[in-house]
């Protein structure tokens, strides 16, 4: 039976190569940084520029003037949200400056926000925003200098080499954008084949569990069951009704393990009695409210050790949780525990004539130990019975399964021989910690 194959997770998300330029462009137009230190540095020049000015015009109100370009300026900051009301507000003020006062006084404000503007908004604003700036750069020129038109190439040459210049950096990140796109559908689109993929080989590992193992279970329970009372002997009769439980017992364990990897949705088989398909009788068995093994059925695990006639003694100190969910949670992961612990003391120790479980919980965690005095089994003995000359597929396996699962949890285990010294033994221990929203 082959490993279900995982569905890779997206460490990342997918996005095409930036260059320096493109993540230099980026940080340009996202920092907070360079928001207020173009809106700065423009007024900074205002200021310069109007400083010029007075010279050149003595009569010109130069507070006044101060006062606008440094309002305007500081308008700049809002270009990323209101980028058309920006280039409206600077082109008209600009205009106005170049009828009535220096020309040229405030056409770096009306540029910058033409360049923000057409960077980042929408091709109706685009148009609004650049037949605004336009005009406003224009008109005034033309009025004052008519009909000397070649006066208008300065400012025609300045909006051409920002329309240029901003289309550039528009339909980059535009294409990096739609790159990413791709990308990501691409990405969602495997990740959608592996999961289905990764569906259908389940639903093969469910049928092969339920073709294979819950029929060769089914036909131990029915033949058992038509054995009991012929044994001859109670103790062959009592081995004969544990064989018959803990065939029961598997079968049930495998029905949910077919209907957690089942990928249709419906009942649960532990949802409702479930009728031995040879037999017809139905198959009943304890189980813990969630379907699943717990507190209870510990005996139960020590009770089948013991008719292999190694000695079993359970000892527990300290307190279960509190809260019943909780309690039960843990019980589970220590029911799986100790049932992988004690089989494994049943196929592989060889020798055993005792063994131990500890369960110590204090605040947080409980501690699980389970000791045995076998000698690990030889080559021959790899599935527990002896004289078998071939070890089972999944040698090994059992433990590393069990460390994920305890993993999983929070906890850790370990395993290896006795640190006693001059005595046999191995000794498996886990520590589990107390679900999350335990009372303490």
């Amino acid at each position: 039976m082959s490993h279900v194959p995982a569905v890779p997770e997206p460490a990342h998300v997918s996005r095409v190569p930036r260059t320096l330029l493109d993540r230099v462009a980026q940080w340009w137009r996202t920092s907070a940084l360079t928001l207020w230190a173009v809106a700065g540095a423009a007024g900074l020049f205002q200021l310069m520029v109007l400083n010029v000015a007075s010279y050149t015009y003595p009569h010109l109100p130069l507070r006044g003037w101060v006062i606008v370009a440094l309002l305007l300026a500081a308008s700049l900051v809002a270009r990323r949200l209101w980028p058309l009301a920006v280039v409206i507000v600077t082109s008209l003020a600009s205009g106005a400056v170049d009828l009535w006062g220096p020309r040229g006084g405030l056409n770096l404000l009306s540029m910058l926000a033409l360049y923000a503007l057409l960077v980042t908004a929408s091709t109706r604003d685009r148009l609004i925003g650049f037949s605004i700036s336009t005009l406003c750069t224009l008109v005034p020129t033309a009025l004052a200098k008519w009909p000397q038109v070649s006066t208008l190439s300065p400012g025609i040459l300045i909006l051409v080499l920002v329309l240029a210049v901003a289309s550039i950096s528009r339909s980059r990140r535009e294409a990096l954008e739609h790159g990413d796109a791709q990308l990501a559908a691409q990405s969602a689109e495997h990740r959608l084949v592996a999961q289905r993929d990764a569906a259908r080989h389940q639903a093969r590992v469910a049928a092969e569990l339920h073709d294979s193992v819950g029929h060769a279970l089914t036909a131990i329970i029915a033949l058992s069951e038509g054995m009991q009372g012929a044994g001859g002997s109670p103790q062959t009769d009592e081995a004969i009704g544990m064989m018959n439980a803990l065939a029961r017992e598997g079968l049930a364990d495998t029905r949910r393990a077919v209907a957690s990897l089942q990928t249709a949705p419906g009942p649960s088989p532990d949802d409702a009695e479930t009728t031995d398909p040879l037999t017809g009788r139905v198959l009943e068995g304890p189980q813990s409210p969630s379907g699943a093994a717990g507190w209870d059925r510990l005996d139960d695990l020590l009770t089948t050790v013991r008719a292999t006639g190694i000695s079993a003694a359970l000892t527990e100190t300290g307190k279960r949780p509190l809260d019943a969910s909780c309690s039960q949670a843990l019980g589970e992961v220590v029911y799986v525990v100790v049932r992988e612990a004690l089989t494994n003391v049943m196929r592989h120790a060889e020798g055993a004539t005792r063994v131990v479980v500890s369960l110590d919980h204090d605040q947080a965690t409980t501690r699980i130990t389970v000791s045995d005095d076998g000698r690990a089994a030889q080559p021959g003995h790899a599935d527990g019975f002896p004289g078998s000359s071939q070890a089972p597929a999944a040698a090994g396996h059992g433990l590393a399964n069990l460390a994920a699962a305890v993993g999983e949890h929070g906890g850790t285990l370990s395993a290896g021989p006795t640190a006693d010294e001059g005595a046999s033994g191995w000794v498996l221990r886990a520590l589990v910690p107390f679900p999350e929203g335990t009372p303490r």
